[in-house]
């Protein structure tokens, strides 16, 4: 009886017309998933026209090909749909012998051609059909794009931020040895001094316990360079590469699972801005009465500090990145997004873009700052609410059974899946299609549980700190604060659960992991955060506090735009598909790093501290401001506690407060 049953389940899992994996050899029969023509060769004909688009392949008749094609592709979870091609297709060079008499012109006309054109050519190499799906965008020779008013604003904008450096530079070094002298809004532009602001130390002076703080900034930037690594990754499947076997094969490594369940990362982002933001309103509090105005004065503090170089790097997207470059990738990589932005700025400055569902393509990374802000409202609101910690306790419990609460049911009754499933076709279409990132990985209310962990971590160690005990009443903690790191590893690689050949697990096991994954994780996080600031033990502490980290976290805010900026538009300049290895992936990485912190370093002289600066100037007055380095500034709701350290930008992002990506 035993023995029928084993066969039965052997027979029914053989019938399941499901092709987990096949050799090489029979993956290189399979048609090419992504092809370019030569793109500059076609555009030397003056009437050129260059097609990108995506086409169905099938057979009318029977078809071994075609059925290990079908049955290849019904595995989601690791494989590319191969039923379905995608060309730029030289349409006057490749196709010119379906022209005949139609117009270009005409799109049904173009459409025919394409079909036919593409349709002969996989016959003859492979004896299957194609039929066009649709027309992504044409590119016909002369064809340029027009200077429109927004262009003309956001390059404006910058030459009159360049002209004001040069002038608040100019007048700094006239006015340098008179001390406490000045315009403040002039000398706010001053290179020199922003420069100096950028590379100071992180000590604070004034209270020791603001120094403790100068772990967030390798936290930051650390953190930023594991969100450029997985956007790395993410971009090059998001444009044509010449061997997707490459990122099939991928799931079978378990190194690589870190990258695909490493989306736990960028919640540590939550926890830092909900516990700086907690931690520092504490201590703000000590000498300012905590009332119910901090409330609109800190969510308006917030948007002043973030927005301006939001707007100006969302409005860049939208605008003058448009004419950087050219390219069969180019539209699909830059242009695209330019496009989207244009119709959701509104969205991304009011910082609801994570509730729009077609705001996929536009700066995807910016969820995090937009569920950010969300919950940094409610966190605002709990800490103007809750000024006793007997009403702490009460409201952050039920703050956090009810986060929890809210992603189970969100799980269970839309039958999502416990995480953000890292497929081949996801990585493809940047997630547009995911129901799992859009309705609880990147909403505000999905992701309250992390936030409301970073709070109590905030009042915790505040209180911890009141407490006055030695270091050594730590030191029993030492081990576990040294296991967090592993053991932040290891709720990693559980994501590669869900991952498994033709074992879906059960709905409840689904149910409690989308609950409670990002709990334990950064529960672990926040251990480690309140283990380096009691300084109960020395060796994380020593590589989170060096001093070489201070101006990345400073700039990290920035430079979660400027990546993705970057590499959209390095993937958009190149011509053939590209070829995908980890050794590139590396490249990639590297320029990343370098020219994000870079450039992020430049606008952040130019424009995020002359802005923190003029704000700083409008809402202290001079006369009313005690005199003090910035490196003593105490903390205030001007310098919004929200969440950084008030010579930092808040939060850095905290997704990155500022800080992405992951998407």
């Amino acid at each position: 009886m035993v023995s029928r049953v084993i066969f039965l389940l052997f027979l029914l899992k053989s019938c399941s017309a499901v092709i987990y994996s096949v050799n090489e050899s029979e993956y290189d029969k399979f048609p090419p998933l992504y092809g370019l023509d030569d793109y500059e060769a076609c555009m030397l004909d003056p009437d050129a026209v260059y097609c990108v688009g995506d086409y169905d392949l099938y057979s009318d008749g029977k078809s071994e090909l075609m059925r290990i094609l079908q049955e290849y592709s019904e595995h989601t979870l690791k494989h590319f749909n191969h039923t379905q091609l995608h060309r730029g297709v030289c349409v006057t060079r490749t196709c010119k012998n379906f022209l005949k008499n139609r117009s270009l012109g005409n799109e049904a006309d173009l459409e025919s051609i394409l079909s036919a054109c593409l349709n002969e050519s996989v016959w003859n190499d492979y004896e299957l059909q194609a039929k066009l799906n649709n027309i992504q965008y044409c590119k016909r020779a002369g064809d340029k794009i027009k200077l429109d008013i927004t262009d003309a604003i956001i390059a404006a904008i910058y030459l009159i931020i360049i002209a004001l450096n040069i002038i608040g530079s100019l007048y700094d070094s006239k006015v340098k040895n008179k001390e406490g002298k000045g315009n403040p809004f002039l000398l706010a532009f001053s290179v020199r001094k922003n420069w100096k602001k950028l590379i100071a130390s992180s000590d604070r002076g004034m209270d020791p316990r603001l120094d403790r703080l100068k772990l967030f900034n390798a936290l930051r930037a650390l953190t930023m360079v594991l969100v450029f690594f997985s956007h790395a990754s993410l971009a090059m499947s998001y444009s044509y590469i010449s061997n997707p076997l490459f990122v099939e094969k991928a799931y079978e490594d378990p190194m690589k699972h870190l990258l695909f369940n490493g989306t736990l990362v960028t919640q540590s982002f939550f926890v830092m801005s909900a516990f700086l933001l907690a931690y520092n309103l504490q201590i703000y509090s000590e000498k300012h009465p905590i009332t119910w105005v901090q409330f609109p004065k800190g969510i308006l503090l917030r948007y002043l500090r973030l927005t301006p170089i939001y707007a100006l790097l969302l409005g860049t997207v939208a605008t003058l990145m448009r004419y950087l470059g050219d390219g069969p990738m180019w539209q699909h990589m830059v242009t695209s997004e330019s496009i989207v932005c244009r119709q959701y700025f509104w969205a991304h400055i009011l910082y609801f873009n994570n509730y729009i569902y077609d705001d996929a393509v536009c700066s995807p990374q910016t969820w995090y700052l937009a569920s950010d802000t969300q919950m940094f409202c409610v966190g605002l609101l709990v800490c103007v609410m809750a000024r006793t910690p007997r009403s702490r306790k009460i409201v952050l419990s039920l703050l956090l059974i009810i986060s929890l609460l809210i992603v189970a049911g969100h799980t269970y009754y839309q039958h999502l899946d416990a995480v953000v499933l890292q497929t081949p076709e996801t990585y493809r279409t940047m997630y547009a299609h995911d129901d799992t990132f859009r309705l609880v990985y990147s909403r505000g209310h999905t992701n309250m549980s992390t936030y409301t962990l970073g709070l109590a971590g905030g009042f915790f160690t505040y209180y911890l700190q009141t407490e006055k005990k030695s270091v050594k009443d730590y030191s029993k903690f030492r081990v576990l604060i040294w296991l967090t790191v592993p053991l932040c590893v290891a709720v990693i690689m559980t994501g590669s659960f869900f991952y498994e050949d033709g074992h879906p697990q059960p709905t409840v096991v689904t149910v409690l992991y989308a609950t409670f994954y990002k709990l334990v994780f950064q529960i672990l996080m926040t251990s480690f955060i309140i283990g380096c600031i009691l300084k109960v033990e020395t060796v994380y502490r020593g590589i989170v506090e060096w001093r070489g980290f201070t101006w990345c976290g400073r700039v990290s805010y920035i430079s979660f735009f400027i990546h993705t900026m970057f590499q959209r538009a390095y993937l958009g300049l190149q011509t053939t598909p590209y070829y995908m290895s980890a050794f590139n992936i590396a490249n990639l990485l590297l320029a990343t790093v370098v020219v994000s912190f870079i450039v992020a370093a430049i606008l952040w002289i130019l424009i995020e501290a002359p802005i923190a600066a003029i704000t700083k100037a409008i809402l202290q007055p001079q006369s009313s401001r005690p005199k003090s380095t910035p490196a003593q500034t105490s903390p205030s709701l001007s310098s919004p506690p929200t969440s950084s350290p008030p010579t930092s930008s808040p939060g850095l992002p905290s997704a990155p407060q500022e800080q992405n990506g992951q998407v």
